[in-house]
């Protein structure tokens, strides 16, 4: 971008066989005060901010983003809009504000929705650090919004910071660092679904999916360059991470499951009955 600024230099004769150089602005005068001399103003003018300022200024700024807009808690909003101001999707099924819990309390519909809204979620922000060089941050930008992201789902400050699991959104900044795994996991999340029947275990399993191929990328990568699902360590660095922490984040599923009570998908949760968050009667997996 910021080579790009500089307007490309053209020959102008000046008789006797000499020539010499001039900017674009000076070979088209009538763009002077005109949209291109705005424009290339204004990107001067950001790579010059760009070049001063320090990549940890531009990643904590690109995380600020990347929280925020993580945190807009669709699922809850959703459970407002159907079923009134007081109704707190919190205090039913999961316990959750995610895709799943919204499935079993409110659901196919607004399910869909909120899947939609949550992957976009962590699409949205990774996908800004990948086009806007300013939030580039040397490559480090994109892993930065998508973690900041996956945390502002789970612990959204707009809603006293008690949200969900983090698997949609996470899988949406996925789908932005390395499509190829994003459909790898997504295979390998259905399938263990499908032949389950829960939604947590197919949750683990497509966070283990990425871990592993963003190691295996990282290194093939690093043997043949030419590997198309290669990915810097940037972006391995994401693809170990967000996972685990999604893991880690199904701590009580995964005791549940070890138990044999876990929920299945398809069982429903009667919203008109509030549960405990202790109960683990109650338990399903939130993404």
């Amino acid at each position: 971008m910021c080579a790009a600024s500089q307007p490309p230099a053209v020959l102008v004769p000046l008789g006797n066989g000499h020539r010499r150089e001039r900017s674009r602005l000076e070979a088209h005068p009538f763009e002077r005060d005109g949209s291109v001399t705005f424009l290339l103003t204004i990107e001067q003018y950001i790579c010059a901010k760009e070049a001063d300022m320090p990549i940890i200024v531009q990643l904590v700024l690109v995380a600020i983003i990347g929280y925020l807009w993580g945190s807009i808690p669709a699922g809850y909003w959703m459970g407002k809009l159907l079923r009134g101001k007081d109704f707190d999707i919190r205090a039913y099924g999961s316990h959750k504000i995610g895709a799943t819990n919204v499935l079993r309390t409110l659901g196919r519909v607004p399910a869909l929705i909120v899947l939609v809204f949550d992957l976009l979620k962590g699409a949205g922000p990774t996908l800004v650090a990948t086009l806007v060089p300013f939030f580039y941050g040397a490559g480090w930008g994109p892993t930065v919004a998508g973690l900041a992201a996956l945390i502002g789902h789970c612990f959204p400050v707009f809603i006293g910071f008690k949200g969900g699991r983090g698997v949609l959104t996470g899988a949406g900044a996925l789908l932005i660092i390395s499509p190829l795994t994003f459909l790898i996991a997504a295979v390998t999340t259905l399938s263990t679904i499908a032949i389950s029947r829960f939604v947590s275990l197919g949750s683990i399993v497509g966070s283990l999916t990425s871990i592993i191929c963003g190691i295996l990328f990282f290194i093939i990568g690093q043997l043949d360059p030419t590997f198309i699902g290669k990915v810097s360590l940037a972006q391995m660095v994401y693809m170990i991470v967000a996972p685990a922490l999604v893991i880690i984040f199904h701590y009580d599923n995964i005791g549940r499951l070890l138990a044999g009570t876990e929920r299945r998908i398809g069982q429903k949760v009667n919203a008109e009955e509030k549960t405990s968050p202790t109960n683990g009667t109650s338990s399903e997996v939130q993404a």
